[in-house]
């Protein structure tokens, strides 16, 4: 028997086979031994490419990126709350220790009559800052960065309590309500900019190695020939250039910028933003004392070239925070 279909080689049909048994649909109940019925597996969930740029947290190579986990609006909070409870801290006890000197004539007398336990807590200042800057270990490291944050912070108290003793009362409290208004400001604009100051560190970082050249040169000038108008302007352009790593500086823990802290260097990052504003009262300080000279204090002349505030360390330090933030 021809068949119109199939191979040339496959065998005859078999008229005489049983029928093959049919499959019936199973009963409206399911099957009596089927334990809940079968639920099909749900279907693989399909993906889209990435963009071009890639997903977020990753670059264009695929190596992840450093966002340090600001994606999360609860880590980044909680980071924020920590900077800035910290500064506050710091700054209320070098404001405590300031206006001690201030009112307690027999403190203010023995820190202008020791200017070696200046020098004893500038070095110390500095140590510890090198420490919390280049070990991460300790940085980040519970009881030993408070320590060394407490530490810090009566160094730079006791400074700023040398500093502010060749001076009257008056130029202090100027000094303090413009800076306190100056940093208010920054802080602000920081937070509610759209512009990425981050991108500018850079630019920073040059204008900080031109001002360590120009402070150099300001005070060996003032010294040697009593100018004491180009120190004032080296304060002046110092305060601006503080003001400027101010505002990054809060952009950088505020998040979602072209460069972030690490939510783990909150010591870091109060670090960086007390010495901003300390450093912006010392050098307002420096002009509002100079050009107030001529108002007398416990006998003497309050002035802008002040033995502890004619020290090139002030240079020195400016290099240092430069490197720091980069």
């Amino acid at each position: 028997m021809s068949q119109p279909y199939g191979y040339a080689n496959q065998p005859p049909y078999n008229p005489n086979a049983p029928p093959q048994a049919g499959w019936a649909p199973p009963p409206a109940g399911g099957y009596p031994n089927q334990q809940g019925g079968f639920v099909p597996p749900p279907m693989p969930h399909f993906q889209a490419p990435p963009p071009a740029g890639g997903y977020d947290g990753y670059t264009e190579e695929g190596r992840v990126k450093q966002d340090f986990g600001f994606s999360d609006k609860t880590v980044r909070a909680g980071f924020i709350r920590k900077v800035f409870t910290l500064v506050t801290i710091m700054l209320a006890v070098v404001a405590g220790m300031v206006a001690l000197a201030l009112i307690h004539q027999p403190t203010n007398t023995f820190i202008r009559r020791t200017p070696g336990l200046y020098y004893a807590s500038y070095a110390t200042f500095m140590v510890v800052y090198i420490v919390l800057m280049c070990c991460e270990s300790v940085r980040r490291r519970t009881p030993a960065n408070l320590i060394c944050l407490a530490i810090l912070t009566l160094a730079i108290g006791y400074m700023t309590m040398m500093i502010t003793a060749m001076y009257n009362v008056q130029s202090v409290l100027m000094a303090l309500g413009i800076t306190v208004g100056c940093c208010a400001g920054i802080i602000i604009f920081s937070m509610q900019t759209k512009h990425d100051l981050t991108s500018c560190m850079g630019v920073l970082c040059i204008i900080g190695l031109v001002m360590f050249f120009f402070g150099i040169v300001a005070i060996i000038v003032s010294v040697t020939t009593g100018a004491r108008w180009l120190y004032l302007v080296y304060a002046g352009l110092a305060a601006l250039l503080f003001m400027a790593y101010l505002a990054v500086d809060i952009q950088m823990i505020m998040g979602g910028r072209k460069y972030e802290i690490s939510p783990e260097d909150y010591i870091f990052a109060a670090i960086q933003v007390f010495i901003d504003i300390v450093y912006i009262f010392w050098m307002l300080l420096s002009v509002i004392g100079g050009s107030s000279s001529a108002i007398p204090k416990n006998g003497c002349y309050g002035n802008a070239l002040a033995n502890e505030e004619m020290n090139p360390s002030f240079c020195i330090e400016i290099v240092l925070f430069v490197f720091s933030r980069n």
